[in-house]
């Protein structure tokens, strides 16, 4: 068995009539060798070399099924639906069913990356890669013209054009012809080209005629098209139409020739007629009767038909006309649908692709012909041109045209102008890859007739008459077919009197005998019919000279010898003769030798003309016998078109032929005259060089293998001359300057034969004869330019060898086993020597001659692939080995450029995998050099070299996959067996593989996951065992698949980019989750599909062309990318194309054209790219599920500390989005890596090997780990690893498909359960999903506008009342909660349902104990209580005075009640969010700082239980409280976050100087961070790695609130952070920090002492409490807050400032409305439709005493810390309802406002928790006014006497006194000088006391309620029925009280006075006895009371 195989394939049928040559060969001529080879070159079979450029049986294309991702809501997948059930989704799975029909989850995943692989295409990006070609048997692409005339009968044969190529094709119609006066004769006429410029024929002309419709017996001819084709379309062509008609004369009939003209009568009469229908059925002669030329190229002439076909396409021009410029007439122009290019709808065919205009053709265009120009005299050239010789009177003849378009064959040349093609020209080649094909199919080409295009059916392309086009005998291709012909053509007669004359011609052997019958040699007119002796042409009446325009054509013999001539006779017929049948009379002869016609291509040639003729009339004593016309002067002019394939125009070729056949028939030995017509071919033209280059090739290698070295040497120097020069022709036609010759290839796949001449091979001479001239060269010899041209046509020699090898292989009997050819070892020598020599040319001209070198590359590789075929593998490994080890290691980019092409074209053998290693232990040998010099690639410095390296990998690969012939399993486990070297390289150099680029590590990758996908388990088991290193990087890769291959479909949709988290400033922490790090910026690599491969280009590309509607479009969005250079009209343009003359960037040009792309297009890429990354995360699974058992059996080591090399893929493969068939497999093994490696993949530190793989991974960007991967890729410890996994399967919890909600669930599930069974502590675990809940929260949009369907509605976000907190502005109030929000809680709340579980556990395939409450074993409880033992005495041995009691570990630590406790701590974590999300959402519609201020402090509350999100926030909360200038608040953030840090610390046993004393300061003066933290809750969060508590933060964090407070100007808690900082430094031996701390403490205190001895009162903030009213307020509708505001703001600048901030309405609402009073407000008396706000101002409860009213005593305050958290206000009022009355009439309303907390506080304002309403009596609000100025002074005394040390007595500061006892003790200390700090403000309060006033203070209290002079000795009531006795007693009682205590203060006053003051003093003394006096008037013995006080 052979595996090329030599057919021979018969030639197709010719589209016309084929000459053959015995029919062309006199019997009696001898053999002539050359023209046996002309036949054999023509007619003989083709001899094709099956399987030459490989054969591909392609596996059918992968159909993908649609992949659902969580980034799609609501999609389902193929075959899947959804229903509602009861307002829950429920889903139909399809994937749930039998999963038997693959062993592996996905398919093969290169197959999915590159799904339309085409064979071809990668193929042809090979330098100077071959491609086959179609036999040259018919002519290509071309444009016919065809005539279909009704009613005429058809007189011309088919013939075919000689050459392969055809430039235009039309056909034609004459659909009718209308004679105005009536058709009662015949009409016959011509019909052909005409070039004007020329003046001459460009085509034969084809015959028709008319027939009157009253002729019986006589019909039309059914084959009435005719098809003209033209080279090259010109406006000089036009179509010429002759009519003709039977001779008459008005003599004879008696009807004039005006009858066809005149315009009245138009028609004939009866008689008329009847006498031109006899007369033309006796006349057998004819007469021109009309003429027309119709242009068809020249647009300017008309609007239709002139434009008809021209480059660029004309218009259709419907219903347009125009003057044919003195035709006669006006042509009317009919469009059949429009010409290609007039902006139609492209046509697409059956299989969806847009159908090339060349193939399709064009609609027909119908012409109207009103009148011919009528042909009254002779008529010449210069008339058909020139408007003004033409007849003014035109024939009233109208004929009726149709003109179309015929398409041309596809590829009939094959592969445009040579055999080689670019990736550009495999548009139409590379079609139909779904289908299996061969690429070297050529039997099932040949078996197409003519190659007819896929829209032409073969009938209608072969029905109609193939006019010959006369430019094939002046074009440079080779002839396909003999012809033999010789036009001849009468011009002019030139009698000396007139006559009617008509010549007749005829082609006659010799001269010997005149009565001999002449050769039937002539065409006739019909097409179909006998050949003719002779042939007559037109009758010309009575003019002198005569002109004619008739055609002879004539068959020539194949041998011309010199009595061969033609006859020319001339006749005179008399038509005035009234006989039935006139006779003519013949009047002269004239005789031309063919010998003078055949000696150029055409000719004119004027003959004299006898009188007579006599026998042996061509000798010379015959010719001076003869008797001439006109004394022998040349007066018969003929001309001549000479039209033969068989002979040449060059002398030159001639002699060659005539030496040839000589030297075939004669001498053995060559001659000088053979050797000089060989060098002599070098001169002849390359034209005629190339329409007879087969036969001459065939000739030259004839005498190369069977001659002599003399005759070798020459005509190997004449063949390679002669192909230089035939490439060298087709070099300035071509675009690829490395393209074949069309023809040579042809030559050597189908001509070249050495078999049919039954002559040795021909490969031993011709490898002998070049090997001795390369060696020539290189020992210095000069060799001339032939071995130059020898180097550029070494493909061509190379070629020959190879078929010659083979066609001797055939011969060799075939078995069962591929046969090879053994070369003799001194035929070997000589191709190692010249493969040597070859090599050597290849390293020179690298870099002097690059193209050539590229060149000669090239041909040496294909040679040895071809070599593999036909020659034993030892003798095809040594040429191998010879060329590698001429390019060893890494070489210059252009050598190793020809190192890599080399491996690529050789390794696509068709035997590549069956051949054999080249030692015993060596599989493959191919295979082995292939991995080694592709791995050394890689690393080469040139970015090409491994880019073409890794795409090179990944061909291989991919072709083994798609090959039908390697579908077994046991043959795809030898070819991964194969490849798995290449994957143990990578590994052992991973930093070859970091620095490649993201393309070429895809192609690595996915041909990693494809070898490693037919491996076995022991392969892999082998592998993993080698090496924990090793191991470990494999895994890395796998990461890298994962990150690399994603699909996002968020990334890819436009303008869509994740969310960063709200109101963060810093962006995601340093923590964050792999698909965090992705989800924030799109990665910085392209789209796996972007310029991914030559298979995706062309998928684009299909898909665009295949789309009709959108061609437009699309060309009009590649018109803005490359700024209109280029264009879609030319033809399919490549989105490679588009991208490199982009004049954007190519990203943003590829982003523009895929968004672009049609919709269908978009859909199939997407579909693609989803595929991908599925089966790409099945592998990895695959893989990994693998790994897990072989790990759990013990049969790979497991001393890996974490199992990172399941931890890390799992993170990543979650972390990325997966469709809904990855999820059905995922889940199962899931839990069974969770049940086998649980506690092994939460313990233990990060390993060494995977850290430094992941920090060489991010050197890299975005290796090892990827750019997404971050520290998930690599192992680490169980916290990091449980926060990257728990927040993945939040997020996927969060999507709506619930077939991925529901298993992401269980498997959160799953891994909450394997970490409460391996972890110590629960509160830790919490923690931890805290933080992942929160970074999922912080990437997810949670609030979105409610849609206006119905349907469900989405569950608000409302702010709670105890978050304390409200919402600004309307508009924020409708958003509602997102649907990923929705999805997020719903899973959650089902987190904690048992009974939901198991139902779901049975869908997923796991038995039920996965999730049973498991207990654990008591040698293992207590095992763990002993190591808490251990750690809680090392804690104590710390000196930590912090630890508490060890909790008692629960021996159930997996219960339903666990699971439900961390579900509500996650729903808190949701809903604070949520609400937080409100809140900044109602930013956008007003500037509510209190909103910013809230929003923060909302989620800081909500992450209260993890130290770094809370600190987090809380910085972010003190952030906007200085934006607001509230320092106070500020300062409160920065002191609990303080506060969080040191009590980290203190947890964490660090020897701090802070205690519990330290942390209880902080914690009064912010009482909300009083926080009881678990000592895990702060360990946890060093996994973390975003921790801030430090000491140094700590002592931050207490100069920041010190800073806060100080701008507050509340220096009391200033000086306290201060001091907290003092043990510290002092600790820390810092004295300067400690004597600047010091000096700040001194400057606070002065401070204090300013504000405190400063006569203005202090108030460090204003208070106001805001309520507000109205539906636009939403969830703060009816609410009440306590606002705290700076000192200086007062209630006009409050009403103001808020008023702005929520009065932002919309046109069509309302103004906010402000009420003025501070009443009680009743909503329903409110305006619905209105908003309203009520502000008022309101006091601090602050004071000493008891309340008696209010029942509960007012809590007393501590000095230098003004906390708040009861205020009220009063509001007056009288019974009678006015607001102010009469001291005895007025009462007083006081509202309690008590707040959830303390102000200062964390926000600036409070929400109103309860509030306390009592009414006062006229009486009681008297006491009050009396008491406080009593209480007023006394503690104004206390404080300045305990300021002055004169209370010490009283013991301890008198702030912690009473200030009555403090005044008391210091009366009775002594009468001595008292030194008052503040005595003015004393002053003052004593002047406004003692001072008598009339109608206020104490005495007007006495007048309102007491009796003047009261009889007895107590007081009474003004109005007795009015008071109660206790009650006068107790207004006395407060009266007798104020008496005491302004004598009191008078003695103070008095003791510290100077003398300055003294004046003052006795006018104190005096006021207050007359004080004194009056009210004893009112209240009798007040002395003696005060006395007693």
């Amino acid at each position: 068995m052979s595996l090329l195989e030599i057919k021979y394939v018969p030639r197709p049928p010719t589209l016309g009539q084929g000459s053959n040559l015995d029919s062309m060969i006199l019997p009696e001529a001898e053999e002539v060798p050359h023209l046996r080879e002309l036949d054999f070159c023509v007619n003989a079979d083709f001899v094709h070399i099956e399987n030459k450029y490989g054969t591909f049986i392609c596996e059918p294309h992968l159909t993908f099924a649609k992949q659902v991702f969580p980034s799609n809501p609501g999609d389902p997948p193929p075959g899947g639906t959804y229903r509602q059930n009861g307002g829950e989704e429920e889903y139909e799975d399809p994937y749930v069913g039998d999963r038997s029909m693959d062993e592996h989850y996905g398919g093969s995943t290169i197959m999915a990356y590159d799904p339309l692989f085409n064979w071809d295409s990668e193929r042809a990006a090979v330098i100077g890669h071959r491609l086959p070609i179609r036999p040259i048997t018919s002519p290509s692409v071309g444009t016919r013209f065809s005539v279909r005339i009704l009613g005429l009968n058809v007189q011309a044969g088919l013939v075919e054009p000689v050459c392969g190529t055809i430039g235009t094709r039309f056909s034609v119609r004459i659909l009718g012809l209308n004679v105005q006066a009536g058709l009662v004769e015949p009409v016959c006429g011509t019909m052909c080209l005409y070039h004007a410029e020329r003046r001459e024929k460009a085509s034969e002309d084809f015959h028709f005629q008319f027939l009157p419709p009253q002729w019986d017996g006589e019909s039309t001819s059914p084959d009435t098209r005719a098809i003209f084709s033209v080279d090259k379309e010109s406006a000089a062509l036009c179509l010429l139409v002759q009519l003709e008609k039977a001779a008459s004369e008005e003599s004879v009939n008696g009807i004039k020739p005006a009858v066809y003209t005149r315009k009245d009568p138009p028609t004939l009469t009866e008689k008329e007629a009847a006498r031109l229908s006899e007369w033309a059925q006796v006349m057998p002669f004819r007469e021109p009767f009309a003429w027309i030329t119709i242009p068809l190229f020249d647009s300017s002439v008309t609007g239709g038909v002139g434009g008809f076909g021209a480059a660029g396409g004309g218009s259709s021009g419907v219903g347009s006309s125009g003057s044919l410029g003195g035709v006669g007439g006006v042509l009317g122009v009919e469009g059949g649908g429009g010409t290609p290019g007039s902006g139609t709808s492209p046509v697409v065919d059956s299989n969806g692709m847009r159908v090339p205009a060349y193939e399709l053709g064009g609609p027909p265009v119908q012409i109207d012909i009103p009148s011919l120009n009528r042909a009254k005299e002779c008529y010449t050239d210069d008339q058909l041109l020139d408007p003004k010789k033409k007849s003014q009177k035109p024939v009233r003849v109208s004929m009726h045209f149709e003109v179309e378009r015929l398409p041309g064959p596809a590829g009939g040349g094959a592969g445009g102008a040579g055999g080689s093609v670019t990736p550009q020209s495999l548009n139409s080649s590379g079609r139909g890859v779904n289908r299996a094909r061969s690429q070297d199919s050529m039997s099932s080409d040949l078996d197409d007739v003519a190659m007819v295009p896929r829209s032409l059916s073969v009938s209608r392309f072969l029905s109609g008459f193939q006019a010959i086009d006369f430019t094939d005998m002046v074009r440079a291709e080779p002839f396909t077919r003999l012809v033999h012909l010789l036009f001849v053509y009468p011009q002019q007669v030139a009698l000396p009197k007139k006559l009617n004359l008509f010549v007749r011609t005829e082609l006659r052997m010799d001269d010997l005998d005149i009565q001999r019958p002449s050769v039937e040699a002539i065409f006739p007119k019909e097409r179909n019919g006998p050949m003719l002796r002779t042939a007559s042409t037109q009758v010309v009446q009575g003019t002198r000279p005569a002109l004619f325009h008739d055609e002879v054509k004539i068959q020539l013999p194949a041998a011309v010898a010199p009595s061969h001539h033609l006859l020319f006779t001339f006749f005179h017929i008399d038509l005035s003769l009234r006989s039935d049948r006139p006779k003519p009379v013949a009047v002269g002869y004239a005789v031309m030798p063919l010998a003078a016609a055949l000696q150029a291509f055409k000719g004119e040639v004027n003959l004299p003309i006898s009188k007579d003729l006599q026998p042996r009339y061509l000798q010379e004593s015959t010719k001076s016998r003869l008797t001439y016309w006109e004394e022998g002067r040349p007066i018969f002019r003929v001309r001549t078109r000479l039209f033969s394939s068989l002979l040449p125009l060059s002398d030159r070729l001639r002699d060659f032929f005539h030496q040839f056949d000589r030297h075939m028939l004669e001498a053995p030995l060559p001659r000088e005259d053979l050797l000089e017509a060989i060098n002599a071919l070098k001169t002849v033209d390359v034209v005629v060089l190339m329409q007879f280059l087969y036969p001459l090739l065939n000739m030259l290698l004839c005498m190369i293998g069977n001659g002599v070295e003399t005759l070798q040497v020459a005509a190997f120097r004449a063949m390679i001359n002669v192909v230089s020069r035939v490439q060298l022709e087709l070099a300035p036609q071509s675009s690829a300057p490395m393209e074949r010759s069309r023809f040579l290839v042809h030559f050597v796949d189908f001509i070249f034969d050495d078999l049919g001449r039954n002559q040795p091979p021909v490969y031993p001479g011709l490898s002998n004869v070049w090997r001795s001239l390369a060696r020539s060269k290189s020992r210095g010899f000069r060799v001339g330019p032939v071995y130059a041209e020898a180097l550029q046509m070494a493909w061509f020699v190379l070629e020959l060898v190879v078929k010659s090898m083979d066609l001797e292989l055939a011969q060799v009997p075939q078995g069962d086993e591929i046969a090879r050819l053994r070369l003799e070892d001194e035929v070997f020598l000589c191709i190692r020597q010249l493969f040597e020599c070859l090599l050597a040319e290849v390293h020179e001209k690298a870099d002097s001659d690059p193209p050539l070198a590229k060149s000669l590359s090239s041909s040496i590789s294909f040679f040895c692939y071809d070599l593999i075929s036909v020659v034993d593998p030892p003798q095809v490994f040594e040429l191998v080995g010879l060329f590698l080890s001429q390019f060893v290691g890494v070489c210059p980019p252009m050598q190793h450029m020809f190192k890599l092409h080399f491996l690529r074209i050789v390794c696509d053998h068709d035997l590549y995998i069956e051949t054999p290693g080249r030692g015993p232990t060596e599989k493959n040998y191919l295979t082995t050099v292939l991995l080694k010099d592709l791995f050394v690639s890689l690393d080469h410095e040139d970015p090409s070299q491994r880019s073409l390296a890794a795409r090179m990998l990944a061909f291989q690969v991919a072709k083994h996959e798609y090959d039908a012939r390697y579908q077994q399993p046991e043959l795809k486990l030898y070819i991964a067996q194969l490849y798995m070297p290449i994957v143990n390289m990578i590994l052992d150099e991973v930093e070859t593989f970091n620095t490649l680029g993201v393309i070429q590590r895809r192609q690595i990758l996915v041909v990693m996951l494809t070898v490693v996908r037919n491996l076995d388990s022991d392969t892999l088991l082998k592998s993993w065992k080698q090496s924990d290193v090793r191991t470990r990087l494999f895994f890395t890769l796998l990461q890298q698949a994962l990150v690399l291959f994603q699909h996002n479909p968020q990334l890819m949709a436009a303008g869509s980019k994740p969310r960063p988290p709200s109101g963060s400033k810093s962006g995601p922490s340093k923590a964050a989750s792999p698909d965090a790090l992705l989800a924030v910026e799109p990665p910085p690599i392209p789209m796996f599909s972007d310029r991914v491969s030559l298979a995706t280009n062309d998928l684009l590309d299909e898909m665009a062309r295949g789309d009709a509607k959108a061609m437009l479009e699309r060309e009009q969005i590649i018109r803005k990318v490359t700024g209109g250079a280029v264009s879609g009209a030319k033809g399919s343009v490549s989105l490679r194309d588009v991208l490199a003359r982009s004049r954007m960037s190519p990203k943003d040009a590829m982003a523009l054209l895929r968004q672009n792309l049609p919709p269908s297009a978009s859909t199939k890429l997407l579909l693609w790219e989803s595929s991908v990354a599925a089966w790409c995360s099945l592998q990895v699974l695959e893989i990994l599920e693998k790994f897990s058992d072989m790990a759990a059996d013990g049969l790979v080591a497991t001393d890996y500390a974490c199992m990172d090399c399941l931890t890390g893929p799992l993170s990543v493969m979650l972390a990325l989005p997966q469709p809904m068939s990855f999820w059905e497999p995922f889940v199962p093994a899931f839990a069974e890596m969770l049940r086998l490696h649980g506690k092994a993949m939460l313990d233990g530190p990060p390993s060494a090997a995977a850290t430094a793989a992941a920090a060489a991974a991010a050197e890299a960007g975005g290796d090892v780990g990827g750019s997404g991967g971050g520290s998930s890729a690599v192992g680490r410890g169980g916290d990091m690893l449980l926060k990257d996994l728990f927040g993945s399967l939040l997020r996927q919890m969060a999507v709506r498909p619930e077939f991925i909600r529901k298993r992401a669930l269980l498997c959160l599930l799953l891994l909450l359960r394997n970490a409460l069974l391996h972890m110590r502590d629960v509160e830790r675990l919490r923690v931890i999903l805290t933080v992942a809940l929160s970074e999922v929260l912080s990437h997810m949009r949670l609030l979105h506008s409610p849609s206006p369907s119905p349907g469900p509605t989405s569950r608000s976000s409302s702010v709670s009342s105890s978050a304390g907190g409200g919402v600004s502005g309307a508009a924020a109030g409708d958003l509602v909660e997102s649907v990923e929000v929705e999805k997020l809680r719903l899973s959650l709340e089902e987190l904690g349902t048992e009974d939901k579980w198991f139902q779901l556990l049975d869908e997923c395939g796991l038995p039920s104990i996965c999730l049973e409450i498991v207990v654990e074993d008591e040698g293992e409880e207590e095992e763990e209580e002993e190591e808490e033992e251990d750690e809680e005495e090392e804690w104590e041995e710390g000196g930590s005075v912090l630890v508490g009691r060890r909790r008692k570990r629960e021996r159930d630590r997996w219960t339903w009640a666990n699971v439900e406790e961390t579900q509500d701590m996650l729903l808190t974590v949701v809903d604070a969010a949520s609400q937080h999300e409100q809140l900044m959402e109602g930013l956008k519609t007003s500037n509510d700082k209190y909103a910013i201020v809230e929003s923060y402090y909302i989620l800081a509350q909500a992450y209260g239980h993890v130290p770094d999100l809370y600190i987090m926030w809380m910085l972010h909360l003190c952030d906007a409280h200085q934006e607001m200038n509230q320092w106070a608040e500020a300062a409160q953030c920065a002191v609990s976050v303080a506060g969080i840090v040191i009590r980290g610390l203190q947890i964490a046993s660090q020897e701090l100087v802070w205690d519990e004393e330290h942390l209880e300061v902080l914690w009064s003066i912010c009482p909300l961070a009083r926080h009881q933290w678990r000592a895990r809750a702060f360990s946890s969060q060093s996994e973390f790695g975003a921790s801030s508590l430090t000491v140094e933060g700590a002592v931050k964090h207490l100069q920041m609130a010190s800073n806060f407070f100080y701008k507050a100007e509340l220096f009391h808690f200033c000086a306290e952070m201060l001091a907290l900082l003092l043990p510290l430094f002092r600790v820390r031996h810092d004295y300067k920090q400690l004597t600047k701390t010091h000096n700040k403490i001194a400057s606070i205190y002065e401070n204090v002492e300013q504000q405190e001895t400063s006569p203005i009162p202090f108030k460090d903030a204003c208070y106001y409490r805001v309520g507000f009213y109205g539906e636009r307020f939403r969830y703060i509708d009816g609410r009440e807050f306590i606002y705290r505001e700076p000192r200086d703001v007062r209630l006009g600048d409050i009403m103001e400032k808020l008023k702005a901030l929520y009065d932002a309405r919309s046109p069509d609402e309302e103004p906010l409305q402000i009420i003025q009073d501070s009443r009680q407000v009743d909503p329903s008396a409110l305006k619905p439709n209105l908003v309203y706000m009520q502000i008022t101002a309101v006091e601090p409860v602050v004071g000493i005493g008891e309340d008696r009213w209010l029942g509960r005593p007012l809590e007393p305050p501590i000095a230098g810390t003004p906390t708040f958290s009861c205020f009220f206000f009063d509001t007056p009022f009288t019974p009678n309802g006015k607001q102010q009355g009469k001291m005895e009439d007025q009462w007083k309303r006081r509202t309690l406002l008590y707040t959830q907390s303390t102000l200062p506080s964390l926000i600036s304002r409070q929400p109103v928790v309860r509030s306390e309403v009592r009414e006062y009596s006229p009486i009681q609000c008297a006491v009050e006014i009396i008491e406080s100025r009593s209480f007023a002074l006394e503690a104004e005394m206390a404080s300045q006497l305990g300021d002055s040390g004169a209370a010490g007595a009283a013991g301890g500061p008198a702030g912690k006194k009473d200030p009555a006892a403090v005044v008391a003790a210091a009366m009775a200390a002594g009468s001595g000088p008292l030194q008052l700090p503040r005595l003015q403000t004393l002053q003052r309060l004593l002047q406004g006391s003692v001072a008598l006033q009339v109608n206020s203070g104490v005495l007007g209290v006495c007048m309102a309620f007491y009796q003047a002079n009261p009889q007895g000795a107590n007081p009474r009531a003004k109005e007795p029925e009015k008071l109660q006795p206790s009650e006068l007693e107790m207004l006395t009682a407060a009266i007798v009280r104020f008496v005491v205590v302004c004598k009191r203060a008078v003695v103070v006053h008095g003791r510290a006075v100077t003398e300055v003051d003294r004046d003052f003093q006795e006018q104190l003394e005096q006021s207050l006895e007359d004080l004194e006096k009056e009210i004893s008037a009112f209240i009798p013995g007040l002395r003696k009371r005060a006395s007693a006080y």
